[in-house]
């Protein structure tokens, strides 16, 4: 018996013990992005947030990444796959409207729209409090460092963790008795950090099934690589691939290649962390911290912050005003985990379908179950050459790439996997009576035999349909906002949205009034370890 069978059925008795699937209550949110565009041309732009939508610093569901253009939405945590949907759909019908009367509309894909330059991406704003500035310094360090281009690639993070009544049967599993509260923070960021290490095995299948962005616009580089070819209309495209935003051509930090962040204990993985922000970078360093009395980043080294790291999935924790990521972890441990690896999905107006939150529920529940051993160098190493040849090949399901253990036709070890999240999917419709779970893992089943059907093939489709990928996107944006304005929008949902804006707005003129001390006081405060 498998070590994920073994866990599945131990997972079965004690549900069946204690008379419950509570320990099946997922709790999840998810965060996507999307570029604002002027709806005529598909052009990044030009207009601040709009306030109507209230406070980008403030705002606990509609606020911006790096480009004042680029927006991000933000639900709540929900315990079904469908309160977290309608949370997102109730924000995106709203800012869609929001953007009509404005001319605007937002990109539906993970690679940008045509931008001319860096300098037409305009940099986040988020008004005139130290934290605001900070913010601002942050990502003009990030303009300073990989261009402001790089920073407009859009996905979908998907917030995720087991219920406590999950840890009191792992706890039971794995022989641990009468564990103090410490004790069991420890085994639950430990069980977090395996579940992490086997996500980091097996992500590439989330790049195969669920990647977008084989094509870019020409203007996302500055010279056409050999692996792409050219399509009309200014478009560049992976013939095989599947995600370039995953790949070295998408989140490009030549700086970062070598740094090796280790998922073996919490411990380990803040030290290394915390080595990359206290190590000088020579690069950085010519461009100066600050130069004529403006700041270009907020340090020279490796990293200016823990969130400048770049990687498919991190541990996370809820931070108090002022705390490191860092230090949350090392005081109250893993809270959840945030997948990063998705790329929005082109077809679904909300950049997501339904299915697919299904299916990554199943893919954690493996990854947290099928075994803990830990990663070292050479296969952290491996990884990485396996995910970028798949992100840049992965439409060929004929092709060979080695997993670790030699080459291996990517048919055939997907075909294996998929039986393993089918096991686990079967569990789960037998145990909560949800047949969504069965239903997912038979979708993504049905792109294995008929790789037509990938995200990726389609998205190369439509851009030969379309005339280029600018086209075909923006095309696409229209026929969605379309979609949202034949959906009124409800009184209560209007009041709910204004009261939010109005109350954000007030809460970042209170956080400008408070501040005590001058910004380079505040910084260097804020650069103390912690």
């Amino acid at each position: 018996m498998s070590t994920l069978t073994h866990a599945l059925q131990a997972l079965a008795d004690y549900c069946q013990n204690t008379a419950t699937t509570a320990a099946l209550t997922f709790h999840r949110g998810v965060e996507r992005e999307a570029l604002r565009v002027d709806r005529t041309k598909g052009r990044i732009s030009q207009k601040p947030h709009p306030k109507s939508l209230g406070s980008a610093m403030t705002h606990s569901a509609i606020t911006t990444d790096y480009s004042e253009a680029l927006m991000e939405f933000i639900t709540g945590v929900h315990p079904t796959v469908e309160g977290v949907l309608k949370e997102l759909e109730d924000i995106h019908n709203l800012v869609n409207h929001e953007l009509y009367k404005h001319d605007e509309c937002l990109w539906p894909a993970s690679m940008p729209c045509h931008l001319t330059n860096n300098d037409e991406v305009p940099i986040a704003y988020y008004g005139e409090s130290n934290t605001g500035k900070l913010k601002r310094v942050y990502r003009e360090g990030l303009s300073n460092r990989y261009g402001r281009i790089m920073q407009c690639i859009a996905g979908m993070h998907y917030n995720f963790s087991f219920d406590k009544a999950f840890w009191d049967f792992l706890e039971q599993h794995k022989g641990m008795k009468a564990l103090s509260a410490s004790e069991k923070q420890t085994f639950q960021s430990d069980s977090y950090f395996a579940l992490i290490r086997n996500f980091r095995r097996s992500s590439w299948m989330l790049s195969l099934l669920f990647g977008a962005s084989p094509a870019i616009d020409n203007s996302f580089l500055p010279k056409k690589p050999d692996s792409l070819t050219e399509l009309p209309e200014n478009t560049w495209v992976g013939p095989q691939a599947t995600s370039l935003r995953m790949s070295d051509l998408g989140y490009q930090n030549k700086a970062q290649a070598d740094l090796y962040v280790c998922y073996n204990e919490v411990d380990t993985y803040i030290s290394t962390i915390k080595k990359a922000l206290k190590t000088p970078y020579q690069a950085y360093q010519d461009i100066g911290v600050k130069v004529d009395g403006q700041y270009r980043q907020l340090n020279s080294n490796l990293l200016q912050i823990e969130n400048e790291y770049y990687s498919d999935i991190r541990p996370k924790r809820v931070t108090q005003p002022g705390e490191h990521p860092s230090a949350a972890l090392h005081a109250r441990g893993v809270e959840y985990i945030e997948v990063r690896i998705m790329d929005l999905d082109p077809s679904s107006s909300i950049g997501m379908q339904s299915s697919t939150l299904y299916f990554i529920d199943v893919f954690l529940v493996y990854c947290m179950l099928r075994g803990d051993e830990f990663l070292g160098s050479a296969e952290c190493h491996q990884l990485r050459i396996m995910q970028q040849e798949i992100a840049t090949h992965g439409q060929d399901l004929e092709r060979q790439f080695d997993f670790g253990q030699g080459p291996v036709k990517l048919r055939d070890k997907a075909a294996s996997m998929m039986a393993e999240l089918a096991e686990v999917a079967d569990f789960l419709v037998q145990q909560t009576g949800n047949p969504a779970y069965r239903d997912a893992v038979n979708a993504q089943r049905t792109k294995l035999n008929d790789p037509s059907s990938l995200p990726s093939v389609q998205l190369t489709e439509r851009c030969k349909q379309q005339n280029g990928y600018q086209n075909a996107m923006l095309a696409l944006a229209k026929e969605q906002q379309a979609q949202w304005m034949t959906c009124p929008l409800t009184h209560e949902l209007t009041r709910e949205f204004m009261e939010k804006a109005e109350q954000s707005l007030r809460d970042q003129e209170a956080i400008e009034a408070s501040d005590v001390v001058d910004f380079d006081t505040f910084l260097a405060d804020y650069l103390v370890p912690q």
